[in-house]
């Protein structure tokens, strides 16, 4: 369920205004293929998938297999479908990281659905691992705007449908830590022993770059050793680390940890519970992350994919994942919709400017993931 990646990319004014403001949400004109050879999927997969027809949702049978992060198989976040599609089987198969999952769909996963996050989109590509979505038979792909529907292209084809987001950035327990400007925050020796970062080789990596205002998709050698050498030392700060966010919620709500590396639902969850916590917006910039869904190359169920994809992007699924993880749909109208006061503050709704100032997630490289990751195990393995 959650993000993997928070990475160094500026957003443009466009995706700002688009992302949150609500007028901009809805009735955009699809940017993804939509007519001719980029309307289907290519010929070796259009043999072995049927285009989509329009047999009624009460006639349409089957099952589909979704590799997802483990809380989305409950049945709120894929509700359009289950309502619609009564007589189709879904089942779920899980990898709680985008290289557990990456590794899952390489190795030959049956999976006729998976869901990566920003930073690894361009590996499924080069794999030939995904198919092209034709974005066409999507009833609800106008609800998304046309800068989010980028998010999901490669080489210009549309190879993912985006679907949830949030921003990365410093929590803190207002009535222990004053303020919080910079992310080099989570390196200050007065919190030792309250601080909590997550278990993220790549986010350690994202941090140090906004810090030192390096260009995050070009580290070079000296600068990630350089990295290590810092985390190392952070690492004596750390009360944890931390995998899950319902961990990081309960070490701050007791009070073990006053700062940490955290997404907006974190925030969310803790304000709903009446803990004294501020959300900063540092002066290096917070980051987003997006969510998206492929379907796998030459899958067989297509057809039936492309219905659960599309039904994701539904407002009773859209507003369930806002309602209950915190973190945002890519479906406009839903954004649009937001009144309740918790969620308006942990997504900066009254503020339009807030995207403008936010770091969105450029592609690795496969040598740079691993690298990263490699580092990251041997900061560990130090302590």
């Amino acid at each position: 369920m959650r993000p993997t990646e928070s990475r160094l990319l500026r957003g443009s004014a466009g995706l700002a205004a688009i992302l949150l403001v609500a007028a901009a949400c809805t009735g955009g004109a699809s940017t993804g293929p939509t007519s001719g050879s980029e309307a289907t999927p290519p010929p070796s997969e259009a043999a072995a998938t049927p285009p989509p027809t329009d047999t009624p949702p009460d006639q349409v049978t089957g099952s589909l297999n979704v590799l997802d992060w483990s809380g989305y198989d409950q049945e709120i976040f894929w509700q359009d479908f289950k309502n619609k599609y009564k007589n189709v089987t879904v089942t779920f198969d899980f990898g709680n990281s985008d290289a557990e999952q990456y590794t899952k769909m390489k190795a030959g996963s049956q999976a006729d659905i998976f869901h990566p996050y920003t930073g690894w989109l361009q590996f499924y590509v080069d794999e030939g691992l995904v198919a092209e979505i034709d974005t066409s038979k999507l009833k609800n792909w106008d609800k998304v705007p046309d800068s989010f529907k980028k998010i999901g292209q490669i080489n210009g084809k549309q190879y993912f449908v985006p679907w949830d987001w949030g921003f990365t950035s410093i929590l803190y327990r207002t009535d222990k830590v004053s303020s919080v400007d910079s992310w080099s925050a989570l390196f200050d020796t007065k919190y030792k022993g309250h601080i909590s970062m997550w278990d993220d080789g790549p986010a350690a990596v994202t941090v140090s770059s906004y810090i030192h205002g390096w260009d995050e998709t070009a580290i070079t050698d000296a600068q990630l050793a350089q990295v290590k050498t810092e985390w190392t030392d952070q690492a004596k700060l750390d009360k944890t680390y931390w995998g899950g966010e319902p961990d990081l919620v309960q070490s701050m709500a007791s009070g073990d940890v006053w700062l940490a590396y955290a997404w907006q639902g974190a925030y969310a969850t803790l304000l709903g519970q009446g803990v004294p916590v501020a959300y900063a917006n540092p002066k290096e910039g917070r980051n987003s992350w997006v969510g998206v869904y492929g379907i796998r190359a030459n899958d067989p169920n297509y057809d039936l994919a492309l219905r659960f994809l599309d039904e994701k992007l539904g407002t009773l699924t859209g507003n369930n994942l806002v309602t209950n993880y915190y973190y945002g749909s890519s479906n406009g109208e839903v954004m649009a919709g937001i009144t309740d006061p918790t969620l308006k503050t942990a997504f900066s709704i009254d503020d339009p400017s807030i995207l403008q100032k936010t770091n969105f997630t450029p592609n690795l490289t496969a040598a740079q993931r691993d690298a990263w990751t490699a580092m990251w195990t041997e900061v560990k393995a130090s302590q």
